[in-house]
C-alpha cells in the first residue's frame, strides 16, 4: 500500500510559511503607531484613528502593485528595494487626495517561498512604511507551486489612509494659469520594467557592469527604490500651497495630470525645463525607442506633480527644498484640455 500523500508533497510547507511569520513579526512591529489595536498574527488587524483632528473624515483606499520589476531585482540581489517600491506604488497614489496614511497591508506570493528572500521584501515593506510614516499591520504570504515561475514572485500592497472631507476646507479647483511644479523621482522607479527587461537582454547587459553615461553599476541605476513622497506632499496640502497631485506612473507625466484637472484644462509642459536623468537617455539610445515613447512610459525625472496658485510658487519651492528635493516648474494649467 502507498504512502499517502501531505501538502508538502504538493509544494506547500505550512511549517515553513510559520516559521517566516514568526521571523517577521520584530521587522513589522517596528512599524506600529498608536492606532495600531491587534497583536501580530492574528486573522485581522485592527486600527483606531485619531478622528478629532477632522472636521468631516473621510477614509481614502488604494492598491497596487511593483510588477515585473521584481524579477530583474530577484536576478540582481536586490529584493529589499522592492519592498520599499510596494509601499510607494500605493502611498503615492493615496497622498494625491491630500490622505494621511494609516496603515499598510502586503500581499506576497511565490511558487516557493524562500525565507531569506521573504524577510528581505518584508524589510523593505518596513523600511517604506517608516518613511510613509504608515503602520505595517497586516498581510498575506502564499506559496503557489505551478502558478510562478520557479523564481517568480508578486508583491501588492494596500493602504488606507485618512483625509478632511468638509467642502468647506478643500482647496479650490484648478485654474488656467496655475503652476506644474515637478518633485524629482529616484529613477525609474517602478513602471516599464517589461521594456527595460527585454532591452537589458536584448543588450546582453550585466548588471553589475557601468555602462556610460552611468556613474553606477546598472542593476543600482534600474532598481532604485521609488521615492516615497508623503511628508513634503502632505506638508503641501497642509500649507494651501497644493490644489491637486498627481503620481507620475504608467502613462507619463501628461497623462497623469491630465486625471487630476477638470475636462476643459490641459497641462502645457515645458520638456527644456529639466535635464533627463542618464538611466532614461542610456534607454533610449540603446533601444531607439523615442521621445513620444519615452514620456508614455517612463517618469523622465519627474516622480511627482503638484498644482500650485501662482502666488504659492516660492513658498511650494520652500517646502519642498525643506524635505530635500529640487523641486521646479515644469509647465502651467492652460485651456483646451480633453479628458
Amino acid at each position: 500500500m502507498s504512502e499517502g500523500m501531505s501538502y508538502r508533497d504538493a509544494g506547500v510547507d505550512i511549517r515553513k510559511a510559520d516559521r517566516i511569520v514568526r521571523d517577521m513579526r520584530d521587522i513589522v512591529s517596528e512599524t506600529w503607531t498608536e492606532g495600531v489595536q491587534e497583536d501580530f498574527g492574528g486573522f485581522a488587524a485592527s486600527f483606531v484613528p485619531d478622528w478629532s483632528a477632522y472636521r468631516h473624515p473621510r477614509l481614502v483606499s488604494c492598491t497596487d502593485g511593483v510588477g515585473t520589476k521584481l524579477k530583474l531585482a530577484k536576478t540582481a540581489g536586490r529584493l529589499r528595494g522592492t519592498g520599499v517600491d510596494c509601499v510607494a506604488m500605493v502611498v503615492n497614489d493615496l497622498i494625491t487626495s491630500g490622505a494621511r496614511p494609516l496603515f499598510f497591508l502586503d500581499y506576497l506570493a511565490a511558487n516557493t517561498l524562500e525565507s531569506d528572500d521573504v524577510l528581505e521584501i518584508v524589510r523593505g515593506l518596513a523600511d517604506g512604511c517608516r518613511r510613509a510614516r504608515c503602520a505595517l499591520i497586516g498581510g498575506e504570504t502564499a506559496e503557489m507551486p505551478g502558478t510562478y515561475a520557479d523564481d517568480g514572485y508578486e508583491l501588492v500592497g494596500f493602504a488606507v489612509g485618512i483625509a478632511e472631507g468638509d467642502p468647506s476646507l478643500q482647496p479650490r479647483e484648478p485654474e488656467a494659469g496655475d503652476l506644474l511644479m515637478a518633485l524629482p523621482s529616484s529613477g525609474l522607479h517602478s513602471n516599464g520594467f517589461s521594456l527595460v527587461r527585454r532591452l537589458v537582454l536584448r543588450q546582453g547587459w550585466s548588471l553589475t557592469e557601468k555602462i556610460p553615461p552611468l556613474e553606477r553599476p546598472l542593476g543600482e541605476a534600474l532598481l532604485r527604490p521609488t521615492r516615497i513622497y508623503a511628508a513634503p506632499v502632505l506638508d503641501l496640502f497642509r500649507e494651501g500651497s497644493a490644489l491637486v497631485a498627481a503620481n507620475i506612473t504608467g502613462g507619463g507625466l501628461e497623462d497623469n495630470v491630465r486625471r487630476v484637472l477638470p475636462a476643459h484644462l490641459a497641462p502645457d509642459v515645458d520638456w527644456q525645463s529639466w535635464q533627463v536623468p542618464p538611466v532614461f537617455s542610456l534607454l533610449d539610445e540603446a533601444g531607439g525607442i523615442g521621445h513620444k515613447e519615452m514620456r508614455l512610459t517612463f517618469n523622465m525625472g519627474v516622480g511627482m506633480v503638484v498644482v500650485v496658485p501662482p502666488e504659492c510658487r516660492d513658498d511650494a519651492l520652500a517646502t519642498a527644498g525643506a524635505h530635500g528635493l529640487c523641486s521646479w516648474m515644469v509647465g502651467t494649467v492652460v485651456e483646451g484640455g480633453q479628458k
